[in-house]
């Protein structure tokens, strides 16, 4: 079996095998530890609750401190039908948090990690910000970015289910016409059977496909039990 090292991947244009990177939300706060274009915070779930000012709204729901897991707090509300009023309002709040996000205007760790790899090479995220998909959109002019999923929804990411398209959120769909509908970002923790949704089912089989063939895989900003956020991991396989 031939052996090649990462100067090998690097210098031998054809090399097939991909470089498979997974991020976590430590990329995106890696990236911006002093929030985005416009100073919005990155948050990750032990701070969720307080930098989306989410207190007032579970305070309502007769929810008291500690708010560090969002997700549990989240899936306990959603299985109650007297709740769903409240779950739509959180949802509101999320997504539009989440949607008013930006890039700065300088270079930053997305637009690198973009150009740093090529069309045959992949990124998957959980993250639910638009980082990756602004990156690759304002670089495209550069190169073709590798490829990417989003594991777990992204507010940037458009759906046009008829046409089995992912594109940008809301933006028409050019085979059909039909505006995208937005990607879910939110799953009680409890329920995630990413497999009742096509384009998360989707989003995860063509990653396990990239992986099983992947040279380099790299996971960067994801918090293992007893690591702190932000580390990474690479193996070659």
């Amino acid at each position: 079996m031939d052996i090649f090292s990462e100067e090998d991947e690097i210098n031998k244009t054809d090399f097939g095998r991909p470089h498979c990177f997974l991020l976590g939300a430590g990329a995106s706060l890696a990236a911006f530890p002093n929030g985005d274009k416009n100073g919005r915070v990155l948050p990750v779930m032990k701070n969720f609750v307080e930098v989306l000012e989410l207190k007032p709204y579970l305070e309502k729901a007769g929810i008291s401190p500690p708010y560090d897991d969002f997700e549990a707090i989240y899936a306990d509300l959603s299985s109650k039908t007297e709740n769903q009023e409240l779950v739509s309002e959180l949802e509101e709040v999320i997504y539009g948090y989440f949607e008013g996000m930006e890039l700065p205007d300088e270079p930053t760790l997305y637009d690198h990690l973009i150009l740093s790899l090529r069309e045959k090479d992949v990124i998957a995220t959980f993250n639910w910000d638009p980082f990756l998909f602004q990156a690759a959109a304002r670089n495209n002019h550069i190169k073709k970015p590798p490829k990417l999923f989003f594991l777990h929804g992204s507010v940037a990411i458009g759906i046009c289910h008829q046409c089995s398209l992912k594109i940008k959120a809301y933006a028409l769909c050019p085979k059909c016409g039909e505006r995208t509908e937005q990607s879910k970002i939110l799953y009680p923790v409890t329920e995630k059977d990413y497999i009742n949704d096509q384009f998360i089912k989707n989003e995860w089989d063509a990653f396990r496909h990239y992986l099983s063939d992947g040279y380099i895989f790299t996971i960067f900003g994801y918090g293992a039990p007893g690591k702190n956020m932000g580390s990474s991991l690479t193996n070659h396989t």
